[in-house]
């Protein structure tokens, strides 16, 4: 055979095993893998979606055995539950855990085995992080509060009810003062009327904080109030409407969970807005992080949702009824 013809055919063969190789694309995962997962809760919509969408992507995967617990919103819960992940031989953890101060002895553990640990929205040491990109979208929900006192209320806004979640430490945290932040970027608060409720994460002691407070505020009517998740949003709602308020206030939250986009559809309703983290495809992204994770592949040590500002207008073009 001529080297000329030769050639071509050995650039085909390189070029074919090239490409088979990989080199365009992430190969699958072929390995077989255990993987817990703890959620927060199963008593907020954000996190059953979080879960549900998990669940589906581990199924797609197809090398996935899921553990599931359930943290209950309780540190001592969450470190029970470390052990019996580490008891029951997963090759990581996906965690999804409120309390600050129990994270560095949940870690500890899973170092302590090798084990490799993913924390969804907040963070723990030496973890992989995934989920908010806190103060961005705080600021996003901020902005349009501070919007909203300049074309509906001419600017004038009377007091500001901040519903926060203290116990998970100061990276959530930063998702209140962006709220702040872009509220003060179009008006001017004094710090005297932002009052700072610690909402503890749940409708039920949102509902009952704000209902406290707006007893001792007859004359503020124009409200402005920033939350840390939707959950404590409708709660907020409730305690306006119980006290006759609902007309002193605008709303705007963060998640745009299920709860939300239902309310913001509703004629007339207060929620005016909520910034959408999309827990209802975290694990499009969560499941593909684990596997490169134990496949020995590249990732980032931070990994953030992109977050848009959902409100009446658009929640159907993100959210299509179905």
């Amino acid at each position: 055979m001529k080297l000329s013809l030769i050639r071509p055919a050995l650039i085909i063969l390189v070029l074919a095993v090239w490409v088979g190789s990989g080199c365009s694309r992430k190969p699958a995962s072929k390995a077989r893998y255990k993987i817990g997962f703890a959620n927060l809760t199963e008593d907020i919509t954000f996190c059953a979606d979080v879960r549900t969408s998990i669940e589906r992507s581990a199924e797609k995967a197809g090398n996935i055995e899921l553990v599931k617990a359930n943290n209950r919103l309780d540190g001592a819960t969450a470190l029970a539950n470390a052990d019996t992940f580490i008891n029951q031989g997963v090759d990581l953890a996906i965690e999804f855990q409120t309390d600050e101060k129990f994270g560095p002895a949940i870690m500890e553990k899973f170092k302590a085995h090798n084990i490799p640990v993913i924390a969804i929205d907040i963070p723990h040491p030496d973890a992989i992080y995934f989920g908010a990109d806190n103060y961005k979208a705080g600021f996003i929900g901020g902005e349009a509060a501070g919007k909203y006192a300049i074309e509906h209320w001419n600017g004038r806004v009377d007091k500001v009810l901040s519903l926060e979640l203290p116990q998970s430490g100061p990276i959530p945290a930063m998702r209140m003062r962006g709220q702040l932040d872009g509220i003060r970027k179009h008006v001017e608060v004094p710090e005297k009327d932002i009052l700072h409720l610690d909402s503890k994460n749940t409708l039920e002691a949102a509902r009952r904080v704000v209902g406290d407070v707006l007893n001792t505020m007859p004359n503020a009517h124009h409200i402005l109030v920033v939350t840390i998740n939707d959950g404590t949003a409708l709660g907020a709602i409730a305690a306006l409407e119980i006290s006759g308020r609902r007309e002193d206030a605008a709303v705007f939250s963060q998640n745009a969970d299920t709860s939300a986009r239902q309310e913001i559809r509703k004629p007339g309703s207060i929620l005016i807005g909520s910034v959408a983290y999309f827990p209802d495809r975290y694990g499009d992204y969560l499941i593909p992080l684990a596997l490169d994770i134990l496949d020995g592949k590249p990732y980032e040590k931070k990994n953030y949702v992109k977050h848009v500002l959902i409100t009446r207008e658009n929640v159907d073009e993100y959210y299509p009824r179905r």
